[in-house]
């Protein structure tokens, strides 16, 4: 009978922790337990679809539309294919969207743009993006901007890569890319309306080094230039011979 009275106590303990639990999770305000479900959503979509399983109040915070802006899509191919979509991933994607995901804004945008040849739709999206933070749609909306003949699109562009510099992002940003363009059929191969080079000083000690460096990095396509030079117009001019180099047929 002893060893009944300890073993009751003991299920007495787990319904007592479990109802502190669950009384805790609802004592927290909504907006605390979305921001919850966000950060989950960003790190895993599966791990999404586990936490929502475990309360009704992690359930109905996750159906939020902040919560679908910030879901990763690390799980989901790049170029997704209709025929391969099933109606419920097609339907999570459509919620996503149009709750302002900047990773499908992202995507979207690189189809449009390079694949299917909407490009002014392409280029909004890829701007979309990037003001929502996007840092591999900053890299690439940066590229094209610098290829423009438009001196204000230029400049725009560059000081969108002077922020990718300060924020030592850049050659990650650059493999990202370059897996993507590898994986959809490129129709729309950029190249340079302005051929003359962003650093027009006579003077900059960095022009000649970097140009003899990007001759030999675009056989390898993985060097950082952080601390090469310290021109910022040479910077810009040595990435754009990377972005390039992913177009050459």
């Amino acid at each position: 009978m002893a060893g009944l009275g300890v073993k009751n106590k003991g299920k007495s303990d787990k319904k007592k922790m479990k109802h502190e639990s669950i009384s805790t999770i609802k004592s927290l305000p909504r907006e605390l337990l979305v921001e919850i479900m966000a950060k989950v959503a960003s790190a895993s979509v599966l791990d999404l679809c586990k936490v929502k399983l475990s309360c009704k109040d992690f359930l109905h915070a996750s159906e939020d539309d902040y919560v679908y802006q910030h879901v990763s899509m690390d799980k989901f191919a790049l170029v997704p294919l209709p025929w391969f979509i099933n109606e419920k991933e097609s339907s999570f994607l459509k919620r996503c969207k149009d709750s302002g995901n900047s990773e499908i804004t992202y995507r979207e945008g690189m189809v449009e743009y390079f694949s299917s040849l909407k490009i002014d739709s392409g280029l909004d999206n890829l701007k979309k993006a990037t003001l929502q933070g996007h840092v591999d749609s900053k890299y690439v909306y940066s590229m094209i901007l610098m290829c423009s003949k438009e001196e204000k699109e230029n400049k725009v562009g560059f000081d969108l890569f002077c922020s990718l510099r300060t924020s030592t992002c850049v050659m990650r940003c650059r493999k990202r890319v370059k897996s993507f363009i590898r994986s959809m059929w490129v129709n729309n191969h950029v190249v340079r309306s302005n051929q003359e080079c962003l650093c027009h000083s006579s003077t900059c000690e960095s022009k000649e080094r970097l140009k003899k460096l990007s001759r030999m990095s675009l056989l390898i396509q993985d060097e950082d230039d952080s601390t090469i030079a310290s021109c910022q117009y040479c910077h810009a001019d040595y990435e754009l011979c990377f972005f390039y180099k992913l177009f050459e047929i």
